[in-house]
């Protein structure tokens, strides 16, 4: 899983810097745009900065499974109405009215999610819709419909969530065939901009950034040169355990 950061500039519109101080739910959208592109739908929350409307969203999901991350961690988003105070949102692109995802999109918002219920400690219940909050058929594909019932539309939400608990439970057992001495432990990270690589070594791909300075688990420690990299719970790959990136706690 690779994260592009294209953060708004901040404003009162679409990124105003209200902290985000206790994540409790991981929340589902589709853009209502059909066959758009994640960065077209990033670049129009940036517009609302002269346009005025209060709308903007943490991640974007494009056709292609690509994530754009539009706004930090520790700041509020204006996509779920009541629940943004408490809620990460992601919002995903489609290729049709339909409102169904791509495959390419549905796997990237499954790691997506899987990754974030680590980070923030949460289960696979607290996923939720748009719809669950409000009521609005959002994502539509998973949302009842005068078209489709509650019965399918529940049903293919919930198939959507055991794909992120399998991811969950397949990155569990991995983690545990990894451990170092048979404990897991945490980190703070000290860096404004680690590099998350795909493997550990300086030369491996960058595969994504914290920029949060949030805390970790690290679940396997190995030395390349005379550095030593820690491999994220998460499955997103592996960071810098020097002093100065990261405090053991």
């Amino acid at each position: 899983m690779k994260i592009e950061q294209k953060l708004l500039t901040p404003n009162k519109y679409s990124r105003p810097q209200i902290p985000l101080k206790n994540v409790t739910k991981i929340a589902v959208h589709y853009v209502g745009n059909p066959n758009t592109s994640a960065i077209a739908n990033r670049n129009y929350f940036e517009n609302q900065k002269t346009a005025g409307r209060y709308v903007s969203s943490h991640f974007i999901v494009g056709l292609q499974g690509e994530i754009i991350q539009c706004i930090p961690l520790d700041e509020i988003s204006y996509c779920t109405n009541q629940a943004n105070s408490y809620s990460i949102s992601i919002e995903c692109c489609h290729p049709d009215s339909t409102g169904k995802f791509t495959e390419k999109t549905e796997q990237s918002l499954a790691e997506l999610c899987a990754y974030l219920l680590e980070k923030f400690g949460l289960g696979v219940e607290d996923i939720i819709r748009h719809y669950d909050v409000t009521g609005k058929q959002c994502p539509l594909y998973w949302s009842p419909t005068k078209y489709q019932s509650a019965e399918v539309a529940n049903g293919r939400f919930a198939e959507f969530k055991e794909k992120v608990r399998k991811l969950v439970k397949s990155t569990s057992a991995d983690d545990t065939s990894e451990k170092i001495g048979g404990t897991n432990f945490r980190v703070r990270v000290l860096d404004s901009s680690l590099n998350i690589r795909k493997s550990p070594s300086l030369t491996a791909p960058v595969v994504g950034k914290i920029t949060d300075k949030g805390v970790y688990t690290i679940i396997a420690e190995e030395y390349s040169g005379n550095i030593l990299w820690g491999k994220l719970k998460s499955g997103a790959g592996w960071i810098s355990l020097g002093g100065k990136y990261v405090q053991k706690l």
